[in-house]
């Protein structure tokens, strides 16, 4: 929807002026800028603006009305949420009722189109709103808890997707029954660890899996949880670099001994690795797998290291 769109789009008054420089830092310095955040700062202080930073305001906001009659309303009702359309529409549901004329005579002939997209939207709306700002997954969730409370539309809609979930994932069941509020997938894990003794057997096969996966890379929770999946092993790297001050500690301590590990390679294999493997690429490892592969050829210490 380009007005909710549009809001994305939206700049401090500062970056197309300075005319409201000297109020914006008296009045409104604690105040990030985008989502017309600081307009709405300026606007509680209109008596107090300069006759310059008045007009540079009221152009901004008429300029910006044009494009999307309902910034104002975002920017005072939905200003905590994650910048997403969908989030914008939920929040715009919520606030119907509140909403400036303008903005809801543009909204109500828009909201057709929402509620056909989305026949959930109005339940979310209303149901699972706490939820839309929670984690990926906490808002279907919701929906799934309130499946008697849904619209007709929007519970057809969850149950065919709770089937599809149930055919995919041997665990929803078992998720759904034991651990209801948990939503990221450690907190899911470390739960059904927990009665790993009562969940079915398919379940229980997924969950030990995992366990076994997260006791063999000191990193993987940490993957789980910061990096999206699917990344080869140097995207892995990078992902847990820059959340490096997020990591457990017996993550970081791994990848200082995996770094000090490829220090060590570098100085003690690198003869060899030009010698029997130069053709291999950096990267999934394949240098190491062809000096094992070469290992009766490779130096003593390179061996050693190997």
């Amino acid at each position: 929807m380009k007005f909710i769109v549009a809001l994305l789009l939206l700049t401090a008054v500062e970056a197309r002026a300075n005319s409201c420089a000297a109020e914006t830092r008296k009045f409104c310095a604690g105040v990030e800028p985008g989502r017309g955040q600081l307009a709405r700062c300026l606007s509680d202080y209109q008596d107090s603006l300069s006759p310059k930073c008045a007009a540079e305001l009221k152009a901004y906001k008429q300029d910006t009305g044009k494009k999307n009659p309902c910034f104002e309303d975002l920017a005072e009702f939905c200003s905590d949420l994650p910048s997403d359309p969908a989030n914008f529409e939920y929040c715009l549901l919520r606030n119907e009722s509140r909403l400036s004329p303008r903005c809801a005579t543009d909204f109500k002939a828009k909201k057709g189109k929402i509620l056909v997209k989305n026949v959930c939207a109005q339940d979310v709306a209303s149901l699972c709103y706490a939820d839309v700002s929670g984690p990926e997954g906490a808002v279907p969730k919701c929906l799934i808890r309130n499946r008697l409370k849904l619209s007709g539309y929007c519970q057809k809609n969850v149950d065919r997707r709770t089937a599809e979930l149930r055919k995919k994932n041997p665990c929803f069941d078992d998720t759904m029954k034991n651990c209801q509020s948990a939503v990221k997938f450690v907190e899911i894990q470390d739960c059904l660890s927990k009665k790993v003794a009562t969940i079915a057997p398919a379940c229980r096969k997924l969950v030990d899996n995992e366990n076994l996966k997260m006791k063999a890379n000191p990193c993987y929770r940490d993957l789980i949880t910061h990096c999206r999946p699917g990344i080869s092993p140097r995207e892995q790297d990078e992902c847990l670099t820059l959340n490096d001050e997020h990591l457990s500690k017996t993550c970081r301590q791994f990848r200082v001994v995996e770094k000090e590990k490829v220090e060590s390679m570098v100085k003690l294999c690198e003869s060899d690795r030009l010698k029997l493997c130069k053709d291999a690429p950096f990267k999934d490892g394949a240098v190491v797998k062809c000096l094992r592969t070469k290992k009766a050829q490779v130096s003593p210490a390179c061996q050693r290291l190997l």
